[in-house]
């Protein structure tokens, strides 16, 4: 009883702020850029602070509740100032989005602390925002092989990012006639696109497939990835070209051209792919950017 004490505490100051800002918003008509201010300032500031000095000091909650808690302030914010008069609100906003970023980050980090769907989606969203924004150094070491340069995937990546800019572009203009809201909408998606290109050919440049302590750490970017002791491996043969491997339980590591090899494993074994799909194969169709460095990873 006494901890839910602080929480009530603060649902009754923070209603009792949202009800003045909306009755104030919706009364005074004077001297409004002054109001909105004010209003703008309680509702994204003072109910925070309301919240670290009586929840979080409180010991109920901890200060990195702060941020969902302020992320909530700035949404209703936005619907309580009036749209002529958000400068203020909009200037936050530069504060807000970075801290959103960190709030999915601890989310996905909660989450998946359960073997959920749902946690392992919101993994993957984290780890291609990570390698599209944040990943753009050269690897360290050039142990193992990886999959993507044979068939020139970076440059068919650049072309696929000029495509949506000027795309995004367009559609941008064309759809604004009819809204405006709509057309931002749009141009997002189209953002998050270019973001997720980026981080599957970061992911695939920086994840190389290696051994190590007999274990091949099979990588194929953040697409598939399995941990096969070499023991397992049955067999490596060369495919010959137009040989009938496509088949169920082959898992094809190949961008797009055909396979080199097939790795037959001597039982099934099951590969980790996005958002918590799993496949149980019994062969691997490889084509490596390194015949050499394939052979070696694979002995």
């Amino acid at each position: 009883m006494l901890r839910a004490l602080p929480t009530r505490i603060f649902a009754l100051v923070a209603l009792t702020i949202v009800t003045v800002c909306v009755v104030l918003t919706r009364t005074i008509t004077s001297n409004a850029d002054v109001l909105a201010w004010g209003v703008t300032f309680d509702l994204t500031l003072t109910i925070p602070l309301v919240w670290y000095f009586v929840v979080v000091r409180g010991g109920v909650a901890k200060r990195v509740s702060l941020i969902p808690v302020f992320i909530v302030c700035m949404m209703l914010a936005a619907l309580v100032v009036p749209k002529g008069h958000q400068e203020f609100l909009h200037d936050l906003r530069y504060l807000s989005a970075p801290l959103e970023v960190v709030a999915l980050v601890l989310l996905a980090k909660r989450a998946a602390a359960g073997d959920s769907r749902l946690a392992a989606f919101a993994m993957t969203e984290v780890n291609v925002l990570r390698y599209a924004l944040f990943r753009w150094r050269t690897p360290d070491d050039e142990r193992g092989f990886t999959i993507h340069r044979r068939c020139g995937w970076g440059t068919i990546v650049a072309c696929f990012l000029m495509l949506l800019v000027f795309e995004s572009l367009g559609m941008h203009l064309l759809v604004q006639q009819w809204n405006v809201k709509a057309a931002w909408i749009v141009t997002c998606l189209d953002v998050y696109g270019m973001l997720w290109l980026l981080g599957d050919y970061h992911a695939l440049r920086l994840l190389p497939t290696y051994s190590e302590n007999g274990v091949l750490h099979l990588r194929y970017g953040l697409r598939w990835s399995a941990d096969i002791p070499l023991d397992e491996i049955e067999s490596i043969e060369e495919l010959p070209p137009g040989s009938a491997w496509k088949q169920k339980g082959v898992l094809k590591m190949a961008m797009l051209d055909e396979p080199r090899y097939l790795l037959r494993l001597r039982r099934p074994t099951t590969v980790n792919g996005l958002a918590g799909i799993r496949r149980t194969i019994h062969a691997v169709a490889i084509l490596p950017d390194d015949f050499e460095a394939f052979e070696r990873t694979t002995r």
